[in-house]
């Protein structure tokens, strides 16, 4: 049996994972930074809460298992979690373990002729993964098993706090408000966590692995593509309110990020959100296919609504 070590399962990402490589038959520890988060309850998941001082014990826990999942959204805050990326890349360099890290951060650049009055053409921005952290991967990739990179888009999930569905949704008695960063028509990709998770448990199974010679693997989720039209019909349909669309009001949202990370963050994006984005780019990128039952995005958000 496979054994894993998940980090954050008090997080959507990490319960997914957990819940998905335990349906695959692998054994996982799951590490939590606070005991009175919730988490899942399944048969071969093992809990174990870990603070910033604990590193001695996670490199006990990290000895039990051959692969180390973490997962680094753009939407938060490093310093929430108990352990850095970098100290999770040494440990699996140390350890000779596989790695899988999940991610949407990326280093992007605009082009200034989209913003001129007259340029009225706005394509979507190529994004890549961040080059410190390709290099730092690679400088790795002899001492791991195994390093497997995978890019998503926006998480497509209202339960989670740290994503920003729930922060564009506004809720009455009678009526739902989606507020829009972009054109409502705009097509973006979302990432419904559940299905990454069952689709990461399988391209690991469906992975060969190189016992001559340590890879580095980079995939691309590309998830549900979908507007803000989109979703709003669907959380019509799953609230069984009627759904208001109204453009974000960027200015004060700039004067709330003065105060808020959150909101910092967000502003961050608002040349991808207004224009979209387009597949990440690398020499060794592949597809991450989707599992052949995958959700729709009717009832991703429908679900996810029901849980809120």
């Amino acid at each position: 049996m496979k054994r894993a070590l998940v980090l954050g399962v008090e997080h959507v990402m990490g319960a997914c994972l957990c819940e998905s490589l335990t349906q695959h038959e692998w054994e996982v520890l799951g590490v939590v930074s606070n005991t009175d988060t919730k988490a899942p309850v399944l048969a071969n998941l093992t809990l174990a809460e870990l603070l910033p001082e604990d590193l001695d014990f996670l490199y006990q826990l990290a000895e039990e298992v051959d692969t180390v999942f973490f997962h680094q959204p753009y939407e938060s805050d490093d310093s929430c979690a108990p352990f850095s990326l970098e100290t999770i890349i040494s440990l699996c360099e140390n350890l000779h373990l596989q790695l899988v890290i999940t991610t949407n951060q990326y280093d992007f650049s605009t082009n200034w002729l989209p913003s001129l009055a007259f340029w009225r053409k706005k394509s979507p921005i190529p994004v890549s993964v961040p080059n410190k952290l390709l290099k730092r991967l690679e400088a790795a990739r002899p001492h791991c098993q195994q390093i497997h990179v995978v890019c998503l888009g926006h998480t497509l999930d209202c339960r989670n706090s740290e994503g920003y569905l729930g922060l564009l949704i506004k809720e009455t008695d009678n009526r739902l408000y989606i507020q829009s960063p972009s054109a409502t028509n705009l097509q973006h990709h979302w990432t419904y966590l559940p299905d990454l998770a069952n689709s990461i448990a399988t391209h690991l199974e469906d992975c060969p692995s190189q016992t001559n010679q340590a890879s580095l693997h980079i995939s691309y989720y590309a998830g549900h593509e979908a507007s803000i039209a989109d979703i709003a019909r669907c959380l019509a349909l799953s609230s069984g309110k009627p759904v208001f669309i109204t453009p974000l009001p960027w200015l004060a949202m700039d004067i709330i990020s003065l105060f808020s990370p959150l909101f910092r963050r967000f502003i961050h994006l608002r040349t991808l959100w207004q224009q979209g984005i387009a597949t990440p780019q690398a020499q060794n990128l592949t597809k991450l296919d989707k599992p052949s039952t995958q959700t729709p995005l009717a009832l991703a958000v429908s679900h996810s609504w029901r849980k809120k």
